[in-house]
C-alpha cells in the first residue's frame, strides 16, 4: 500500500465516521400534528400530549386531552376542560370557555370568554367580554373595549378599556 493509497483510505475512513456520527446524532423529527377537519360537525378531542391542527369551519370544539397543542382558523364555541392545554385561533371564536387550570388561549378577537379553574392564560386581540372565576389567572386584550366580571385571588385582568 503506497501513501497516496493510505491517504484516500484514511479520508474514506473518516468520511463515512463522520456520516454515522451525524446519522446517529440527528435530531429525531418533529411529531407531526393530526389532522382534524371541523366542517362536518362539533369536534372532541380526547387524546392526551397530541397536536392537532384543525381545518375547515368549526363550530364546535371540545378539548378533554391534557398537554394538547391545537392550531385553528375561528371556531363558534370553544371548551377546554383538560389541563396544560394551548389553543391557537388564528381568526375569531364566538364563546370560550376555559374550565381547568394551566391552559393558555390565543385568539385575534372574540365575544365572550370564560375563566373557571387556575392558572389559565388569555390573550385576544379584542374581546367583547370576558368573566373569570378561580386564582391566578391572566387575561389580556389588547384593543377595543371588554366588560369585566372578576371573582377569585390573584387575577390579572388587562384590557383596553373596560365597560360595564
Amino acid at each position: 500500500m503506497n501513501l497516496r493509497t493510505r491517504a484516500l483510505t484514511g479520508t474514506a475512513l473518516a468520511a463515512g465516521l463522520t456520516t454515522a456520527l451525524a446519522t446517529t446524532l440527528a435530531p429525531a423529527p418533529a411529531h407531526a400534528a393530526v389532522q382534524v377537519d371541523c366542517s362536518h360537525g362539533p369536534v372532541v378531542l380526547t387524546e392526551s400530549t397530541e397536536t392537532y391542527a384543525l381545518t375547515g369551519a368549526c363550530s364546535e370544539v371540545t378539548v378533554t386531552g391534557s398537554n394538547v397543542v391545537v392550531t385553528l382558523a375561528g371556531a363558534s364555541t370553544i371548551t377546554v376542560t383538560g389541563s396544560n392545554d394551548r389553543i391557537a385561533v388564528a381568526g375569531a371564536v364566538g364563546r370560550a370557555r376555559l374550565l381547568a387550570a394551566n391552559n393558555h388561549l390565543t385568539a385575534r378577537s372574540g365575544a365572550l370568554v370564560k375563566v373557571r379553574g387556575s392558572n389559565n392564560r388569555v390573550v385576544l386581540t379584542r374581546l367583547k367580554r370576558v368573566v373569570v372565576r378561580g386564582a391566578n389567572n391572566l387575561v389580556r386584550v389588547r384593543k377595543g373595549a371588554t366588560a369585566v366580571k372578576v371573582r377569585g385571588a390573584n387575577n390579572v385582568i388587562r384590557v383596553h378599556r373596560r365597560t360595564r
